[in-house]
């Protein structure tokens, strides 16, 4: 499967190489240095578990189908799933975070792929997905929350305690995707657990929720 994932910092970048493991996945970001980097098998964060991955894919000891790219075409075109991991931060003085970026990438997804699944796992308001759909008409998208930490982002994805995808519970298609998309993230944990000296815990726990309820 061929997924797109925007943004390479800690949370976009431990998704892509998650799941870059079973999947071929492209990396966009704005800034070339660290799309260079990332191409040469240098993690633009400080990931232990990253940069162990980068390294045994850079010598062929581990196979990531991993690409980084500045170019939103080369990354979406022909795209199945787009990520959008973008920053958010939060402006306290206005009590409310800047999802400018969100919104920008969904628009460049758009330019290029119309049919693809937009998965939003940047940090955003409650109901924020829901209100972006009743403003943009924007129909196949979804939210899903991380938990990860700093520095252990590729750990706390190979083990997560669960995993959460908010889909619009009154369509099929949605809730389909949101399941595809589960599978993607169960899948890639699996894998990484085999090759990262750990045991192999039992099933993990997936729940297919309202939007609403995955961002709270």
């Amino acid at each position: 499967m061929r997924i797109a994932v925007a943004g390479i910092g800690y949370v976009g970048l431990s998704i892509a190489v998650l799941l870059a493991q079973k999947n071929e996945v492209t990396a966009l970001d704005i800034v070339q240095k660290k799309v260079d980097g990332l191409n040469m098998g240098r993690s633009p964060i400080a990931d232990e578990l990253i940069e162990r991955f980068l390294a045994e894919s850079a010598n062929g000891s581990r196979r990531l189908g991993l690409h980084a790219t500045c170019d939103a075409a080369e990354a979406y075109g022909d795209a199945e799933f787009a990520v959008i991991a973008t920053p958010t931060d939060y402006d306290s003085k206005m009590n409310h975070f800047d999802t400018s970026s969100v919104e920008a990438a969904i628009t460049a997804v758009r330019n290029v792929n119309k049919t693809c699944w937009i998965v939003i796992k940047s940090t955003v308001p409650v109901g924020y997905t829901d209100d972006l759909v009743a403003r943009t008409g924007e129909r196949r998208i979804m939210f899903s929350p991380e938990f990860l930490r700093e520095g252990k982002a590729l750990y706390d994805n190979i083990h997560p305690s669960r995993i959460v995808v908010g889909a619009r519970l009154d369509d099929d298609e949605s809730c389909e995707a949101a399941c595809r998309f589960a599978d993607l993230l169960s899948e890639g944990a699996s894998v990484g657990k085999e090759g990262a000296d750990a045991e192999v815990s039992d099933e993990i726990p997936c729940l297919i929720c309202g939007m609403t309820e995955a961002e709270s």
